[in-house]
């Protein structure tokens, strides 16, 4: 019996999704901490775009949070909840991170995506790059019906790429921010909203290894 390959043991590692100059690719140790270190040069300034406030203490606190936040979604992931982590890459520069989550997806077809550029990097279209991206894998390469997002209403450059890319409004809520009372949009792009996107959104995309990834998450 042939020894299994690094991708056998986790499928996750296989998957590369590429969009014009963009790369995601996922995320393993190694890279967990060049992104720690990338985080902690810098995301945002006062202003927090995150639920929770992992971006926050010295620059060892801040890389320690993402090197043991993809550590964690590791542990915990099985084909009833999972968290899709990928390195998103410009010409082979770490930039930042995109991701796609769900639970119960077999039945739901519905899933979350998230991200975030180091500061460097952000203002630069880059983001609805990383968008087209993951809604790629989500619809095309998973068979999503839905894929969700969600942002404070203060984040303009998140909801810029939300419009753009022509998600609906999908309601909102009040939260606790930082002792804060501050509302949160939610959007929602549907499987039609997504085929029926105009040329302009439309780069040209690779993907791989996304057969086996299904698999091993028992999608059919």
């Amino acid at each position: 019996m042939p020894t299994p390959s690094d991708v056998d043991i986790w499928p996750l590692l296989g998957v590369r999704i590429l969009v014009s100059d963009i790369e995601l690719a996922p995320i393993d140790d190694r890279t967990a901490l060049d992104l720690g270190r990338l985080a902690a040069g810098g995301i945002h300034g006062n202003f927090l775009p995150f639920n929770t406030p992992w971006t926050r203490g010295s620059e060892i606190d801040v890389a320690r949070n993402v090197y043991r936040y993809h550590s964690r979604l590791r542990q915990e992931m099985s084909p009833e909840r999972w968290s899709l982590e990928f390195a998103a890459k410009l010409d082979h520069t770490l930039i930042g991170v995109q991701s796609l989550s769900s639970e119960h997806f077999t039945t739901t077809r519905s899933a979350e995506s998230a991200s975030w550029l180091g500061h460097s990097w952000q203002g630069k279209g880059i983001g609805t790059l990383n968008r087209i991206a993951i809604l790629t894998l989500a619809f095309d390469g998973l068979g999503a019906d839905e894929v969700t997002t969600s942002a404070w209403a203060d984040n303009l450059a998140s909801n810029a790429v939300t419009r753009k890319l022509g998600y609906e409004p999908n309601g909102e809520e009040r939260l606790d921010r930082e002792g804060t009372v501050t509302v949160q949009k939610r959007f929602r792009m549907s499987r039609a909203m997504w085929d029926a996107r105009g040329p302009e959104l439309r780069p040209h995309t690779e993907m791989e290894g996304v057969d086996k990834l299904r698999e091993w998450l028992q999608i059919a």
